[in-house]
This record gives C-alpha cells, structure tokens and sequence, in this order.
C-alpha cells in the first residue's frame, strides 16, 4: 500500500564526543581522624573547542576540580577519562605524559623562572613537548615576540601572564585549563587576559576551561558549571556568547 506524501524519515544530529568525562568523582582529604569532603559526585563532560567555566566561590570545589581534570591529583572514588584513557587508572608516568602532551595550565601566579627571559620561559616548555610551536611563534600569538629578551622582572603584570599563556599554549596542547587567570591582575589588564584566552578558542580552536570566582566571565562561555559546597549546582548552556571585550569590567 502507497503512502500518501511518500516516506517521512527522520533525523538525530549526531552528538559529540567530549574531550574529556569526569564520571562521579569525590574528592576526601583526611587530617588525621577528620574526613573534609572536597567534591561530592560530580559529573561533567568537556567538548572540543569549547569554551566552559567553572563558577564558585572560594572553597567550593573548583580549583580541586581542576586538579583532577589536570591530572595533578586522583580522585577519592569516580572516574576521569580523556578519550578512551581512564586518567584515575594511569599510572604517575602516564599522567606526566598526559600533562605534557595534552594540557596547558594558566595560574594566577605566574610562575615565571625569575632568571630566565620570556623567550626561554617559553622554552622549558617547547624543549619537553612532543608537537610544540616555536617559541617565538608562542609570544607571536600572545602579542609579545618584541619582548623575548625581557626579563620578567622587566614586564608588567598583564605581560607576565602572557608569557605565561604563552608557555601553556607552546607545548601545543588540546585543552588549556586556567585557574582564577585574571586574580592577580588590575581590571584593565584582566579583561585584555580573558580577549586573549577567547581569541585562543575562537581563531585557533582551543579547548578553554576557566575556574573564577567572578561570574562576568560566564557571559564569555558556551556553557558554565556553577559548583558550590563540592557539587556542581547548575549548568547553564550561552546561547549567545559575548565577546570580553564587550563586558563591563
């Protein structure tokens, strides 16, 4: 029997793959016969080239997060997998490769080496990378190829920040994760900080995951985990992503 209107077919736009999965995790640090709760359950996924910040106060969780999405510490219980790698089965090898391959860190502190220039601050990186960028290509991107000589104590704090954006981007990785980036910075210099971390996911398609306490920054993300007291409370999807230079900091 014919069907008037021929066949309807239908259609599921394939999801994809996150980068990274965190399943479930906890977190407990004991001191002594005290048990004190870092992260309590969390779920989270991280795709490619987006733009995700972790929203929280001091003391909720996010920075501890972050450390177990950098593989810089395990988990109490749950699982982290980048791709098809179980991170919380790796070994202390395997996740230095892991760090030094695949991630990028951004802290607030600097964490220049005082007595070497910009250019060979870049350079501790791109010398262990697998894939780097050139050095020199590094401080391009961030603006900063005419100070290679310098010294950091020679630069401001904004530069300093971005040698060492510079450095996280050099080693080539898939994900950069940056912790409070913009909190030992003036206003001014922070918001040139969150442009340039944007121009990084938006011109080159890294994958950007920010940890702040402020929440104007959420307004830059594709999606924003709000997590509080060890859990992830709320996760809000941007429709419409504004540009940092449009915010009011």
């Amino acid at each position: 029997m014919a069907i008037e209107g021929g066949e309807r077919k239908t259609h599921m736009e394939a999801q994809p793959q996150p980068l990274l999965t965190v399943r479930s995790i906890s977190k407990i640090y004991r001191m002594g016969e005290v048990e004190v709760p870092a992260l309590r359950e969390v779920d989270l996924e991280i795709f490619e080239s987006e733009f995700l910040v972790i929203l929280g106060p001091s003391g909720s969780g996010k920075s501890t997060l972050l450390n177990m999405i950098g593989g810089m510490d395990r988990p109490s219980s749950g699982q982290v997998l980048f791709g098809e790698q179980d991170l919380t089965r790796a070994s202390d090898r395997q996740l230095t490769l892991f760090r030094r391959h695949q991630i990028g860190f951004v802290f607030q502190f600097f964490n220049l080496v005082p007595s070497l220039t910009a250019l060979e601050n870049v350079q501790v990186a791109t010398d262990i990378a697998r894939d780097p960028l050139p050095a020199r290509e590094a401080l391009r991107i961030v603006g900063l190829e005419d100070r290679a000589s310098h010294f950091p104590s020679q630069l401001s704090g904004g530069q300093q920040q971005r040698v060492a954006i510079a450095r996280a981007l050099s080693a080539n990785p898939r994900l950069l994760l940056c912790d409070e980036p913009t909190g030992n910075l003036d206003t001014a210099t922070g918001a040139q900080v969150m442009e340039l971390l944007e121009r990084l996911n938006q011109d080159r398609g890294k994958t950007v995951v920010v940890i702040t306490h402020n929440a104007l920054v959420s307004r830059m993300a594709n999606r924003t985990a709000e997590i509080r007291d060890g859990r992830i409370v709320r996760l809000d999807i941007q429709q419409h992503r504004e540009s940092a230079r449009s915010l009011p900091w």
